[in-house]
């Protein structure tokens, strides 16, 4: 069990029971942060449920069993957010054109010297294979692929290490960076480090991403630029709330996102 401070919101009680509850739905990378977003939805919640209740949305007790209609209910009513005009999309669009891209296509290969994270032997191995694999691929580029079949421990080993057409989100984000940073006819100049091992890449070929045209990316933007409009007033009416509140054991830092699962 986590240990909790006593909070009060307007004289209402949250519960180290409640806290201990709530914990598991904030993943972090400490016990204690999860456990202060834990007690900071709690915190927002409540302030939440009494305004509803106090606007006479709901009677409290009952809101706070079954809280999502009823906070979609206050929101409607109390936070007003308008559309994203035309105008606006095309000024975001401009001002932001590089986020508008298709993403480049490779295709690649690789040779894959297989360790476990944690097992640092294993890894230890996998590297010394890989760096000894990469030194004889760099006098001799054209050995990569019978190097692919007898050594990798991939499937694509029998395709010489071949993974076909790969673009942005099909790989691990380590492999897909390195990727991203290599040019057509490339060879790792190092081995890349991944949670499967050590890989030796090689880009036969790479087709850069083009530019987006306005119109197939305005509903996007408008949604996009929707949701952070909501963000903000949102956070604005909860620190309206809280300032407003009597809130005890808890420093309610800026609220940026719901907070409400």
């Amino acid at each position: 069990m986590v240990a909790a401070p006593g909070i009060t919101v307007n004289g209402v009680k949250i519960t180290p029971e409640q806290i201990n509850a709530e914990v598991q739905y904030y993943p972090a990378e400490s016990l204690f942060s999860a456990k202060y977003e834990a007690m900071q939805a709690l915190v927002v919640r409540e302030l939440l449920i009494q305004r509803a209740a106090g606007l006479g949305l709901c009677d409290h007790d009952e809101a706070v069993k079954s809280p999502d209609d009823i906070l979609e209910a206050l929101f409607e009513k109390e936070i007003d957010v308008p559309q994203a005009d035309k105008e606006t999309c095309k000024r975001f669009y401009d001002n932001n054109r590089d986020r508008f891209f298709t993403s480049p296509l490779f295709e690649a290969a690789h040779i894959l010297y297989p360790a476990l994270p944690g097992d640092d032997a294993a890894r230890t191995g996998a590297l010394e294979k890989a760096q000894t694999a990469l030194e004889r691929i760099t006098k001799k580029p054209e050995h990569f692929e019978t190097i692919a079949k007898t050594e990798s421990a991939c499937s694509s080993a029998k395709l010489g290490g071949h993974l076909g057409q790969v673009t942005k989100g099909q790989t691990t984000p380590a492999f897909e960076a390195a990727l991203l940073d290599m040019q057509e006819g490339d060879i790792s100049s190092v081995p890349l480090a991944s949670e499967f091992g050590y890989h030796v890449i090689k880009v036969h070929k790479r087709l850069e991403g083009k530019q987006l045209p306005f119109e197939a990316v305005q509903e996007w933007i408008a949604d996009y630029l929707q949701r952070q409009s909501w963000q903000r007033a949102f956070s604005q009416y909860v620190q309206i709330l809280a300032g407003e509140a009597e809130v005890s054991g808890f420093q309610l830092k800026q609220a940026d996102t719901p907070l409400v699962q």
